[in-house]
């Protein structure tokens, strides 16, 4: 009693332990047999200790609960918080695998697109850098096309001069070749109306007569020609009271100016005397009407009887001459067409049947000249 008196609080936690132990033990059967328990190193009372970390009480050792039933009940109690955080935990992992695979499938979608965009783009851009074939040539042409247009025009020389015996004999000597002829070929002329020569003049001999007479061209254009016109009279004539072609450049402003003269000239002279005559009168009338388009149209040809018996009057000496005007279009503001591609057979002949004389054309078949004229019409510059 003393000793009680003395150490209370000994006494006290001396008989605690010894009942903690003795709970400790018995739990040891029954509730706490699922607890880890080594005797060497742990006390027994450590036992209650830590089954009442995990929810089993002292109490519960003598209410006969077994230790299965106390764990189930354990089980049982914290089963909704368990499966409520496994259903969370499922649903948040399926929810992130769900978040993954869309996220994976907007990847792929979105890479899919990216890579359309991105091979439609370096499709676009391979096209733009590797044009077709067509468009290569078509590329190739323009360029070219420009490049002839921005080059200075270059004056085509003869090859030679006349020879004396080609002067004896009255041959026009071909001097120029095709030269002149194949670079004004390189135009593109366009298709026209009636219209489009209400601005023109036509200067020339009686076969541009037979054009004012035989088509309706002279109810829209204004024609200075002439019988036996030649192209040394050209500036020289009065055009049967209309006056000289120089008055009628200074009373009204031409667009466009068509000259054919050459099949009277053929017996006169030489090539160089007949083109540099020509020429002249080429540069005066550009001169008189800058802004004009000047047609120098080839001379027509004679029927293939005339070409093989007239030693002047023959396709030969024609040709000669107009291989030589041709050297003067420069495509941009002088113009050489042929009339002879409407009115001529595949030996480069007149048409017989187009001619009552085989040098000039049968009324009816100035409208071919006409046709011709329509399909040669200068509009892109």
């Amino acid at each position: 009693m003393k000793l009680i008196k003395k150490c209370p609080v000994f006494l006290l936690l001396v008989s605690t332990g010894l009942i903690f132990t003795i709970i400790g033990m018995i739990g040891r059967m029954s509730v706490y047999s699922e607890q880890e328990y080594h005797p060497l190193t742990t006390p027994v009372l450590a036992v209650m200790f830590t089954g009442i970390n995990d929810g089993i009480y002292p109490w519960q050792v003598f209410t006969g609960e077994s230790a299965q039933a106390m764990a189930q009940g354990n089980i049982a109690q914290r089963a909704p918080e368990s499966e409520l955080e496994k259903e969370s935990g499922n649903a948040s992992e399926g929810g992130q695998m769900a978040d993954v695979l869309e996220a994976e499938k907007e990847g792929a979608e979105e890479k899919e697109t990216s890579g359309e965009r991105s091979v439609s783009s370096n499709t676009l851009a391979k096209e733009e850098m590797n044009p077709t074939a067509a468009e290569t040539k078509a590329l190739g042409e323009n360029e070219e096309h420009q490049e002839e247009e921005d080059a200075p025009f270059e004056k085509i020389e003869p090859a030679r001069e006349s020879t004396k015996e080609e002067i004896q004999n009255h041959i026009s000597a071909d001097l120029y070749g095709d030269a002149g002829v194949l670079r004004a070929a390189k135009y593109e002329f366009s298709d026209v109306d009636e219209s489009y020569f209400d601005d023109a003049l036509f200067i020339g001999d009686s076969r541009t007569v037979g054009l004012r007479d035989y088509t309706d061209l002279s109810e829209h254009a204004d024609f200075y020609c002439e019988t036996s016109l030649t192209i040394y009279k050209v500036l020289e004539e009065d055009f049967g009271g209309q006056g000289m072609v120089e008055e009628a450049l200074e009373n009204k402003d031409y667009g466009k100016i068509y000259l054919m003269v050459g099949i009277n000239e053929l017996g006169r002279g030489t090539t160089e005397e007949y083109m540099a005559e020509y020429t002249k009168v080429v540069e005066r009338l550009h001169e008189l009407e800058p802004e004009a388009k000047i047609f120098v149209q080839g001379v027509m040809r004679v029927t293939g009887e005339k070409n093989s018996s007239d030693a002047i009057f023959n396709n030969s000496n024609i040709n000669a001459r107009n291989n030589a005007i041709a050297t003067l279009a420069d495509n941009k503001q002088i113009f050489y067409i042929d009339v002879n591609e409407a009115v001529c057979d595949e030996e480069g002949n007149l048409i017989s049947d187009y001619t009552f004389d085989q040098i000039h054309l049968l009324g009816a078949y100035y409208d071919l000249w006409k046709q011709f004229l329509l399909a040669h019409g200068v509009t892109a510059l």
